[in-house]
């Protein structure tokens, strides 16, 4: 056994030439993207995936159809308050053909602080040419040109006499 101490058991050591290869961004880049891609595949065939995009594209119309409907209220208010302005102006007492006019000079000075009504009334005392039923009459007359006669001599009158006078 002796024999067995002394003898020295070589160990060989192989050294494995290991060749280290080195990437580029290039093949990281195409490394990753098919990763991507592969994944991306296999997510679209997931059924839930599925399942998620009928979800969200039937709530996408419901969220679309509320948008609309909210948008056709206040465009159905707008008209309903133009429509209640219109009465109140013809209750006033506005002149027919200033309806309109008057209608959305009032509707302009409406705001947080101002209601229709108070603005109708403001404008009314501003502007009272456009309300009431005010008649103005139209009176053709001749200038007056009488000599201090009784009679009024018009400018008729004179126009004749020249001519009458031109035939004597």
């Amino acid at each position: 056994m002796e024999d067995n101490k002394d003898t020295k058991v070589e160990e060989v050591v192989e050294e494995k030439e290991e060749t280290t290869k080195t990437y580029t961004k290039e093949d990281l880049d195409n490394s990753f993207n098919a990763g991507v891609k592969k994944a991306h595949t296999d997510w679209q065939k997931d059924e839930k995936y599925k399942e998620f995009l009928e979800w969200k594209k039937t709530n996408q119309n419901d969220s679309e159809k509320l948008i609309e409907l909210e948008n056709s209220n206040t465009a159905k208010d707008k008209e309903i308050n133009q429509l209640k302005s219109l009465i109140k102006i013809k209750d006033s007492d506005v002149k027919k053909e200033f309806q309109k006019f008057v209608a959305s000079e009032v509707m302009s000075l409406v705001n947080e602080s101002t209601d229709f009504d108070s603005a109708l009334k403001k404008y009314k005392n501003d502007n009272p040419q456009y309300f009431g039923e005010v008649v103005v009459k139209k009176v053709q007359s001749s200038p007056n040109l009488s000599n201090g006669g009784t009679k009024e001599t018009t400018t008729n009158d004179i126009m004749n006499g020249i001519l009458r006078g031109a035939r004597k």
